[in-house]
């Protein structure tokens, strides 16, 4: 029954095209950037989260820590979603899945999708090339 979930869950996001806003989700600096705005729709104010990154479609999929679903379906890690100012942007992290995974580390606007009543977001790091 989870596999099936899980597939179902990257069908839906394969079928969303993801938009692409600088000031909602962008690289700097190794660390993945998130708006405030953004960041509280999709994880509600949560100080964790889980992440897991899928190479094949060079996609990180990001979920609060309340999502008990999400950690039995996928092998993630949980880390911490720090403040970045007074306006709520908070930041993560990503030098581990850059380095791993041989992607680019220029600072960048990053395009990403989520999924409305989902509190799921997901970003996608590389491109086709």
């Amino acid at each position: 029954m989870e596999r099936i979930f899980h597939q179902d869950l990257l069908s839906e996001f394969a079928d969303i095209s993801p938009g692409l806003d600088g000031d909602q989700v962008r690289l700097n600096r190794q660390h993945l950037w998130l708006s405030g705005d953004l960041a509280k729709r999709v994880f509600n104010n949560e100080r964790q989260v889980y992440t897991v990154y899928y190479p094949q479609r060079k996609a990180l999929l990001i979920a609060p820590m309340s999502n008990d679903a999400f950690k039995t379906i996928h092998q993630c890690s949980l880390v911490m979603l720090k403040d970045r100012n007074m306006q709520g942007d908070k930041s993560l992290s990503l030098q581990e899945i850059i380095i791993d995974n041989g992607l680019d580390e220029e600072d960048r606007p990053l395009a990403f999708s989520t999924i409305e009543g989902l509190q799921l977001l997901q970003v996608i790091l590389g491109s086709d090339e």
